[in-house]
């Protein structure tokens, strides 16, 4: 395996691991201090998406609940976007990233 695959696949290892995160609700506050910690390692690695860091990103309308895509967009960018229906494609490769 190459090491860009690798890249690859540890970076969307850790995108479904931060987007689990979110939605589990942690109960102690040791699981909070663990949290963190894989936070501050994801931080780093969001910056490291896929190819060259741009990515489509198809989301659903609020009022009409259409898809709509947004093409070229840094993948910081993301957080713009209701969760709802929110899909993060590679710019590139097209390779499905969130």
């Amino acid at each position: 395996m190459t090491d860009d695959k690798k890249a690859l696949r540890d970076f969307v290892a850790s995108a479904r691991a931060l987007a689990r995160k979110k939605t589990a609700k942690p109960a102690q506050a040791a699981d909070n201090a663990a949290t963190a910690s894989i936070s501050a390692d994801s931080t780093v690695e969001e910056e490291l998406v896929c190819c060259k860091g741009i990515v489509h990103i198809a989301y659903r309308g609020i009022a009409d609940d259409r898809m709509y895509l947004s093409y070229s967009r840094q993948w910081n960018e993301i957080r713009f976007f209701r969760p709802h229906g929110l899909r993060v494609f590679c710019a590139d490769c097209r390779h499905r990233v969130l």
